[in-house]
């Protein structure tokens, strides 16, 4: 075996582990192929669970054969009523579409996302005050063979650099941007910079005792398409090695642009979740 099989496959492990520890389950039940219905670790804090599970009490974890399920503990014996048969896309009925036809027509938030297509999984969830589902594609980077070339185009946004600064407090995006900061310790942004101009710009979202860290990106849309976010995310992924934290990209199924980043990256595709949405406070 070479290095680098032996990398990952120590690196596959480690995640697995990890995951398993905040599902409730074994690693080996992740990895069965087989459907199993678990109560969600109370070992683990919701601090410390990767930000899906820390969004609601239902998760649905699968590698594409057999999935492993969370919820609370007085729902399993409903859950395995409800969904212990089914495979994973018959759990996700017709949301997807109806969420992927939204996000196509232009991902309107006066709209409805298409949360109410999961039809066996809001049963299931009756009463919980959920607000919707997110069926997300989780990736991560390998941090032994990750490499990447310094850009002269990507800066760290800093007060030091007072024409770039202004323009990211200005920043018209909603996944980044400095109210997004105050809901995260580690915060560091990027951006990719042309003639002076701040076209693209990422920022880590993240707490210190996590083991992997994301981010957010958001690219002007006249600027899109032109591989800056990937260069940007190229210098955010070195930065994170360098943290001594494993990067990580999750999307949500039906963001097609986003959804190619990983490759783009050098990423590995891990796995897929569907992931419950908890009801937010006003105040939130």
């Amino acid at each position: 075996m070479s290095d680098m099989n032996k990398n990952i496959k120590a690196l596959l492990a480690f995640l697995d582990e990890k995951w398993a520890g905040f599902l409730g389950c074994s690693p080996s039940q992740l990895r069965d192929g087989k459907n199993h219905v678990v109560s969600r670790s109370r070992q683990a804090s919701i601090r410390q669970s990767p930000w899906p599970l820390r969004e609601g009490p239902i998760a649905v974890f699968t590698f594409g054969k057999g999935w492993v399920m969370s919820t609370p503990e007085n729902l399993t014996g409903t859950a395995r009523y409800l969904c212990l048969d089914k495979s994973f896309e018959e759990l996700l009925d017709e949301g997807d579409r109806l969420s992927q036809e939204w996000f196509d027509r232009g991902a309107d938030h006066s709209e409805n996302r298409g949360d109410q297509g999961y039809v066996t999984m809001n049963k299931l969830a009756q009463g919980l005050g959920l607000r919707g589902w997110s069926h997300y594609i989780i990736s991560y980077c390998d941090p032994d063979s990750f490499s990447a070339e310094p850009d002269e185009h990507v800066v760290e946004i800093t007060p030091d650099l007072p024409r770039i600064w202004e323009q990211w407090l200005a920043w018209p995006g909603p996944m980044v941007g400095p109210v997004v900061c105050k809901h995260f310790p580690v915060c560091d942004a990027f951006g990719y910079v042309l003639d002076e101009k701040l076209v693209s710009a990422a920022q880590l979202e993240a707490r210190l005792d996590e083991f992997a860290w994301e981010y957010g990106v958001d690219t002007l849309p006249e600027y899109r398409g032109k591989g800056y976010a990937t260069r940007l995310l190229k210098t955010v992924t070195s930065f994170i090695i360098c943290k001594g934290k494993i990067p990580w990209h999750y999307t949500d199924h039906y963001n097609r642009p986003s959804r190619k980043l990983p490759d783009h990256l050098g990423y590995f595709k891990y796995a897929e979740g569907l992931f419950s949405h908890q009801r937010k406070n006003k105040e939130e």
